[in-house]
């Protein structure tokens, strides 16, 4: 597994995501918000394909928000995605972020497990504006 920089280059193979098996099942967006004046995006690539991204976005380096998804189906449950989360906080902690955040729907148990194995604690549960309840996490570096 490798994290490669999304740029501009490389940045149309993204779309291919946009319609990716079961995604909109367990996230509310697949893109980072390019308003932040922090963003670190990556490609996770397996085999030589890229099947999922990862992504740290904020206003301010000492807070910042995650987001991760595995696109191909084939490629989840084996340990892929914490090997990029681990990778991420990792370049999070030498770039001095203090604090990463993160939203999880609360019926999403292999992302919590996934989460909580990387160090992140459930702060508080809540329901979205569209009515899905979702844990509120952080990991303090």
């Amino acid at each position: 597994m490798r994290l490669i920089p999304v740029n501009k280059e490389n940045r149309d193979f993204y779309k291919k995501f946009e319609n990716a098996e079961a995604l909109s099942s367990y996230m509310s967006r697949i893109y980072p918000d390019f308003e932040s004046s922090y963003l670190n995006w990556m490609y996770i690539e397996e085999d030589q394909r890229y099947i999922g991204s990862i992504w740290l976005e904020g206003k301010d380096i000492r807070l910042v928000k995650l987001g991760i998804f595995i696109a191909e189906p084939a490629y989840r449950d084996k340990g892929i995605g914490k090997l990029a989360m681990q990778q991420m906080i990792t370049m999070a902690e030498s770039d001095g972020i203090q604090v990463i955040t993160l939203n999880v729907r609360a019926d999403n148990v292999r992302a919590r497990k996934l989460y909580t194995a990387c160090g992140f604690k459930a702060k508080k549960r809540f329901k979205k504006e569209n009515g899905i309840a979702v844990f509120s996490m952080e990991l303090i570096l």
